[in-house]
């Protein structure tokens, strides 16, 4: 059950005779904007992360296929991989992935967007180049492929950097990836470098797939609630960093409620039920509770 429905169900199921009017007054108004709340902090689209990390982590594991010289180490060894990954690349790695950061314009989750649209566009100009340069006599410039993967190198850190406030397993995830990106730009002139970037790059697919199944089992069976522990920093804030429906996903989709014509939660709801909530000693102590669930709504969290 997720903090708005608790919150709900909560006021509607207390039996309470308050003494103040005023404090009668300000239950009615929490629990007006709860109900009109509902509606902003329940997008009405999916969780598109796990569509996004199985697209990315199928792609990237098939890659590293070629630089880890699991298919064979001849060049037409090598060619049939390819031909296999710029096709799944177009679609499965870049389309796939395309969609799911436009899911998450919706759910006003910058960091999924961002990240999502970036690697789904790489895979989609990565298969382009291939295809339209079908030509064993025309190569890439080695120091362009280097620049390229070194960029992206730098882009994947920072999206690394942002990851230190969400969960352990998914900065783990853009670590990997970060390194993978450096050592294949190490790897254009050698060959050694080349595949340990194949293993590393095998360890991030992995590291997808298993963050795509842990999002999907907490979304379907655990219905928002961490069934599988993503694990969590100290830095970390936001109870995990998960992308459940109910919770306010950055502080975009913050803002935006913030605009709204009802505004958002309003502190000022809370601060009137304050001095009753904590002193207890007018209302029985599971309106704690409430004042936690609506505390939750406010900072874009859940209690778990």
């Amino acid at each position: 059950m997720d903090c708005t429905s608790f919150c709900i169900i909560q006021y509607n199921n207390m039996s309470i005779e308050p003494k103040d009017s005023k404090k009668d007054q300000s239950f009615d108004q929490i629990a007006t904007e709860v109900r009109e709340l509902a509606p902003h902090i329940h997008p009405p689209c999916p969780n598109p992360a796990p569509l996004g990390l199985y697209a990315f982590g199928l792609t990237t594991a098939l890659l590293q296929v070629k630089h880890t010289n699991l298919g064979g180490d001849s060049p037409d060894d090598d060619k049939g991989t390819e031909n296999l990954v710029w096709g799944y690349a177009i679609f499965f790695g870049g389309l796939l992935q395309i969609i799911a950061g436009i899911v998450e314009i919706r759910r006003n989750n910058i960091f999924g967007f961002t990240a999502f649209s970036t690697y789904g566009g790489f895979w989609l100009s990565l298969a382009t180049a291939h295809i339209i340069v079908n030509d064993e006599e025309v190569l890439f410039n080695s120091m362009a492929v280097q620049a390229m993967l070194v960029l992206m190198g730098i882009f994947t850190f920072v999206m690394w950097i942002c990851t230190l406030v969400m969960n352990v397993t998914i900065s783990i995830l853009f670590f990997l990836l970060a390194t993978t990106f450096f050592l294949l730009a190490g790897g254009v002139n050698n060959e050694s470098v080349d595949t340990a970037a194949g293993w590393i790059g095998m360890a991030t697919a992995a590291t997808a797939y298993w963050l795509a199944s842990i999002e999907l089992i907490n979304d379907i069976i655990g219905k928002g609630h961490e069934v599988i522990p993503l694990g969590r920093f100290k830095l970390n804030n936001n109870g995990g960093g998960t992308h459940v429906a109910g919770r306010i996903q950055s502080e975009g989709h913050r803002q935006a409620l913030k605009d709204t014509k009802m505004g958002y939660l309003r502190r000022a709801s809370i601060n009137q039920l304050s001095p009753a909530l904590t002193t207890g000693s007018d209302y029985p102590k599971e309106d704690e509770r409430l004042q936690l669930d609506l505390e939750d709504i406010e900072s874009g969290t859940r209690s778990q």
